[in-house]
């Protein structure tokens, strides 16, 4: 089987997607994040100055639902719960029990433009983010008049043992290419690979998105795919294609080792 490293955390849905196709996932969280400003979260919730709230990301969701009360912000079950992706609004109706719209959206761009088309102008929404967020969505949005009011409620760090887990990476597993899933993953991740001798940077790389590759461009480094949608089965078939293409194409996979 290919190895093929993930960085992001150990995940169920991806196991069974890379698996199932002749493929070991290797996971690699590049990242660690502390939630913060979670009373001033709650003081948002409670009131009812919003016509609806943006969770564009799985620690957002998190972070609301450790000062969730289904009782207590009974409010949100009249307003408009936004998010990308599919997985995320499945996250949201387990954690929150409530329904979300953009679960088709794919990005930030694309969430923008649903938002804008559904709500009139002056609408109000909470944004819980990190301290690292994209201006790509409150910019979009704003620019059609809508007023969005970010909150940062989580802090993204590097792992700690991020490094160590390259350097077992480039020593001990014959990996055949890389997944990235956020653009400061990249960062971190290639401010790490910079300090050592390494075969890693040579192999192929794919994004999640289109902001995570245009983070690796910025890098310096060529994008082998990028997944149609945030899914496991859409990451598969970018990366499924590109070595079908590679191997049609009369060339191999290089042992880097």
């Amino acid at each position: 089987m290919k190895k093929v490293v993930l960085f992001k955390s150990t995940s169920e849905d991806y196991k069974k997607a890379f698996s199932g196709s002749n493929y070991e996932p290797i996971f690699v969280e590049p990242l660690q994040f502390v939630f913060i400003n979670l009373q001033g979260l709650s003081e948002k919730l409670i009131k009812n100055d919003y016509d609806g709230i943006i969770l564009s990301s799985p620690r957002a969701i998190e972070a609301v639902s450790k000062c969730w009360s289904p009782s207590k912000y009974v409010v949100w079950n009249s307003k408009r719960v936004y998010t990308v992706g599919e997985v995320s609004c499945q996250k949201i109706k387990h954690m929150l029990g409530l329904d979300a719209l953009g679960g088709t959206t794919g990005n930030a761009e694309n969430l923008a433009k649903l938002i804008a088309s559904e709500n009139p102008e002056s609408t109000r929404f909470l944004f819980p983010c990190g301290n690292l967020r994209s201006e790509i969505l409150p910019n979009e949005l704003e620019a059609a008049k809508m007023i969005v009011e970010p909150l940062a409620v989580y802090e993204t760090k590097e792992n700690e043992h991020l490094r160590q887990r390259l350097i077992d990476l480039n020593e001990n597993i014959n990996t055949c290419c890389m997944v990235f899933f956020s653009p400061s993953g990249c960062e971190y991740i290639y401010r790490q690979l910079q300090t050592f001798s390494n075969n890693l940077s040579l192999l192929p790389h794919f994004a999640i998105g289109n902001s995570t590759a245009h983070k690796i461009e910025n890098l310096g480094v060529e994008i082998a795919g990028v997944a149609a949608k945030p899914k496991p089965e859409c990451v598969l078939e970018s990366v499924v294609e590109y070595f079908r293409t590679f191997e049609a194409c009369g060339y191999q996979h290089l042992d880097l080792r």
